[in-house]
């Protein structure tokens, strides 16, 4: 087969109307012994379980100066996405190398079709709360 005629292909699939246009917005604000964390890096994506098929990146931000945040992204799939909400940080960490990656799956009801109608809020979360062992993140 062609390659060129492949790539085509491929690419009139992508645009086609069955790849449904999808995404998900998030909020929240996070906090490290009570005062803002800023600069933490938050990660939006939807996973991907097929074999060979990378999760795509939705969105990507950092925490401002005062620990708030928004991230809000959009793909185009044929089944429904499934986002989630990677935060990586260094609270309470020292000098350990990497940071710890917290993960929060976004519901199907915050699921938009290119305008966010609904924003996902998580809160405020306190980053130097560990109730297991954390998850860690060299790169990011």
């Amino acid at each position: 087969m062609n390659p060129g005629f492949l790539l085509i292909f491929v690419q009139f699939l992508a645009e086609s109307s069955a790849f449904r246009l999808q995404g998900a917005a998030v909020r929240g604000a996070l906090r490290c012994h009570g005062k803002p964390w800023r600069n933490a890096k938050l990660k939006l994506y939807d996973l991907d379980r097929n074999p060979g098929d990378e999760d795509d990146l939705l969105d990507e931000k950092y925490s401002d100066k005062e620990g708030w945040f928004q991230v809000d992204g959009t793909t185009r799939e044929l089944s429904d996405i499934e986002p989630v909400l990677y935060v990586y940080h260094d609270c309470d960490d020292g000098i350990r190398p990497c940071q710890k990656k917290l993960t929060f799956v976004i519901p199907k009801s915050y699921i938009h079709h290119g305008k966010a109608t609904r924003v996902y809020d998580v809160g405020i979360l306190n980053l130097e709360k560990n109730e297991t062992i954390p998850e860690r993140s060299c790169n990011h």
